[in-house]
């Protein structure tokens, strides 16, 4: 049980979040060239456990990974497929504990790496206190969330019939709002880092060419990086569409309300950093109408993107460096107005085409 259990949910995991793996191996190995990648890599570990602040920053990334695979585990056992887990709850707890330490010891592969290569640089730098701190964070995420695992298991059911004693009233959410729903209540993690990342390189870019001023251009640049910061999740949208929305295709809802919903649902995830371009700009009503049209227009080309490389995350990535190189030199040649106008044209036109036409399906890795 044990067996099939780890690499059940080990597979599942690694395969749903392959879109961050890849991103976070670009971002590792791929924004360096080949010959720099040892001293890139050896500073940027040093900067970790030298300094109160890298480990801070360590440590939170750890955390908000362990969080991300507590939600993971916990959606997993509300299934059906899962319920022979339960059997787990009646043996004794020092086992149940250390079978999902196990578990756990798997799919926090990542960290534990990271782990081991912390380890031996701080003893061999003598950051003595940098490794007792990795021990202790580390071993504290893993026992605590195979401790929260073994409360659900044991006493979930506690939970399930106070849940149904105590169920309040259903509020009915129309066909526009699932993407929604789905986003802010199944991927509330994703979408907090999402947010925090945008907004950290949004804020950076003005703080970098803080002495040009408010230049329609730089926010536009800062806009560009906030929209390129939303690839996974619009990813993760549109793979949602496909898995559990399907049978969409057949209700009698036009091309025309999909597209208005996707551009909705756009218009609606850019809140945060509209706000911070309105604040950004001086309240300059040019540049926040460049700025909402250009958030809008990058975000559904990366929706049609996915569908002209048929969710093939290898491409996708490709071609969003295409993208970047591209919007910089229209924003750069003062062309921004005319690409956003001209791109966002070209991609309602591809999707009214080729809704219909295209029938796309999640690869099994």
């Amino acid at each position: 049980m044990l067996r099939l259990l780890i690499k059940s949910l080990a597979r599942e995991f690694y395969q749903q979040h392959a879109g961050f793996f890849l991103v976070g191996l670009y971002v590792l190995f791929g924004v360096v060239e080949p010959s720099q990648l040892i001293g890139y890599h050896k500073a940027l570990l040093l900067a970790g456990i030298s300094s109160p602040l890298g480990m801070a920053i360590v440590f939170a990334s750890w955390f908000l990974y362990s969080v991300k695979v507590h939600f993971f585990i916990k959606q997993k056992l509300a299934l059906v497929q899962y319920n022979f887990i339960n059997e787990i709850g009646t043996l004794d707890r020092h086992t149940q504990l250390k079978l999902w330490l196990t578990l756990y010891s798997v799919i926090l592969l990542p960290i534990i790496f990271y782990v081991f290569v912390l380890i031996g640089i701080s003893i061999y730098n003598h950051f003595f206190t940098s490794l007792i701190c990795i021990l202790i964070v580390y071993s504290a995420l893993a026992f605590g969330l195979s401790f929260l695992s073994y409360q659900s298991v044991t006493f979930g059911f506690l939970r399930q019939e106070r849940k149904q004693v105590n169920s309040g009233i259903k509020i009915k959410r129309s066909f526009f709002s699932w993407p929604l729903y789905y986003l802010f209540n199944e991927q509330t993690l994703m979408l907090l880092m999402c947010k925090v990342l945008s907004l950290v390189f949004f804020k950076g870019i003005l703080w970098m060419f803080a002495d040009v001023g408010n230049d329609t251009r730089v926010l536009l640049v800062a806009l560009l990086a906030s929209v390129l910061c939303h690839a996974v999740l619009v990813f993760t949208l549109l793979k949602f569409e496909i898995v559990y929305l399907d049978f969409s295709k057949s209700l009698p809802v036009s091309v025309y309300k999909r597209l208005y919903r996707w551009l909705l649902t756009f218009a609606i995830i850019l809140i945060p950093e509209w706000i911070f371009l309105i604040i950004s700009s001086g309240y300059n009503l040019y540049s926040i109408t460049n700025g909402f049209l250009f958030g809008l227009t990058g975000l559904f080309f990366l929706l049609i993107l996915l569908y002209i490389v048929k969710l093939n995350m290898d491409n996708y990535l490709k071609w969003l460096l295409f993208f970047f190189f591209a919007s910089m030199w229209s924003i750069l040649g003062h062309h921004y107005l005319l690409f956003s106008l001209g791109l966002l044209s070209c991609c309602i036109i591809y999707y009214l085409i080729n809704f219909n036409r295209t029938d796309l399906k999640v690869e099994e890795q």
